[in-house]
């Protein structure tokens, strides 16, 4: 028998001018309220800066993940998005065409 386990990493990059969270792998089960906690936690510290959640190395959001993406959209976080398919799962959560922003992973737009 063959069992899949999701992974998500989630990479934090502090800068005086944004605060960046760097998502790689799935957004899903467990790992959404794993998301969730270091967002928590990192918001009290971010003082007004700009704040991105790059999500160029995500394949795959669960409605879970989903419904955390536009809570932090409506929060002011800024979507990264690359692939096609984040794009679209962004647009769906936005409900608008321009949501997020499209460029290459890791960039600073």
């Amino acid at each position: 028998m063959y069992v899949t386990v999701a992974m998500l990493k989630i990479t934090l990059h502090d800068s005086a001018l944004e605060f960046r969270l760097t998502l790689e792998g799935r957004l899903s089960g467990l790992w959404v309220q794993e998301l969730e906690q270091c967002w928590k936690t990192a918001s009290s510290t971010t003082h007004g800066r700009k704040t991105v959640l790059d999500l160029g190395e995500v394949d795959f959001v669960d409605p879970a993940g989903e419904s955390l993406l536009a809570r932090l959209h409506a929060q002011g976080v800024e979507l990264v998005a690359v692939t096609p398919l984040i794009r679209a799962v962004l647009q769906e959560i936005c409900r608008a065409p321009a949501c997020g922003t499209v460029g290459k992973a890791g960039s600073t737009p």
